[in-house]
């Protein structure tokens, strides 16, 4: 016999005793019903709260509601797919994490903010519009701008931005205090990727969620005018667990440049 979901649901916000529905319904039917409404939530959670980050970030640049959002009062509420099942539970936390106030929503971030940590190798320093790379954290109900070597938890969602510069091609990666290696950009290949060029910041297309790795998270752009690839990195930096080799960059090939930003945890 099919359990009703109202039931369910009201067993897993603690609503209502599961011991009371045991004859009718069975107590391993209704303990498997609940383990998968469990299961479900978290699927979903974890799909969307990086999608809604990222939407948020892109709403904070942009000042508009457009996009994967709808516009409800002074919050962007997430549509999320008619055929998966979300309990109330789960709704709840989802829309804790992508509310925007509306001060925030309607704010714009500045371009020409000064960049973060700025490494040269060998190619000719640009006159102008240098690379940028930024980081946002949902914190609370707000999405928030970080600074270089600001702290950082495990668990925090963290979204990804550039500006490209003058530059043409690039490469995002971190490197943490574990010293794994973390490709962001592009996401199947160490080969750099053709940027966009804004005026203001591009959001990359995934958030990131931190792990417990010790000490730091260091995130690094390199960028180049020409194509480029970063095929020997993991083998110049895998179980690198030095922040300053990390930062010097000394390990980047002939002609490109690089900025990082540092998390320290």
């Amino acid at each position: 016999m099919a359990i009703p979901t109202r039931i369910l649901e009201e067993i897993n916000n603690s609503e209502a005793d599961a011991k009371n529905f045991y004859p009718v319904y069975g107590k391993e039917n209704i303990d498997a019903a609940i383990n998968e409404l469990k299961k479900s939530d978290e699927e979903i959670l974890n799909t969307y709260s990086v999608q809604a980050m990222r939407a948020a970030v892109a709403n904070k640049l942009n000042g508009n509601t457009r996009g994967s959002t709808r516009a409800n009062g002074n919050a962007n509420i997430l549509k999320f797919p008619a055929t998966r099942f979300i309990s109330y539970a789960a709704a709840a936390v989802l829309l804790a994490a992508i509310i925007i106030p509306a001060g925030l929503k309607n704010s714009k971030v500045a371009a020409t903010q000064a960049p973060t940590e700025r490494v040269k190798g060998n190619a000719p320093a640009a006159t102008s519009g240098e690379p940028q790379i930024k980081l946002y954290r949902q914190k609370g109900l707000e999405i928030q701008a970080l600074k270089d070597g600001d702290f950082a938890r495990s668990g925090d969602v963290i979204q990804i931005t550039y500006n490209a510069g003058e530059s043409e091609y690039g490469v995002i990666f971190s490197v943490d205090g574990n010293g794994n290696i973390t490709r962001h950009f592009p996401e199947n290949s160490w080969n750099a990727a053709k940027l966009e060029h804004r005026a203001d910041e591009t959001p990359l297309d995934f958030s990131y969620e931190l792990d417990n790795a010790p000490d730091f998270e260091c995130f690094v752009m390199v960028t180049s005018k020409k194509q480029f690839t970063l095929n020997d990195i993991e083998n110049k930096i895998k179980n690198k667990t030095d922040i300053d080799y990390i930062t010097q960059l000394s390990y980047l090939p002939k002609k490109t440049e690089a900025v990082t930003f540092t998390l320290e945890k």
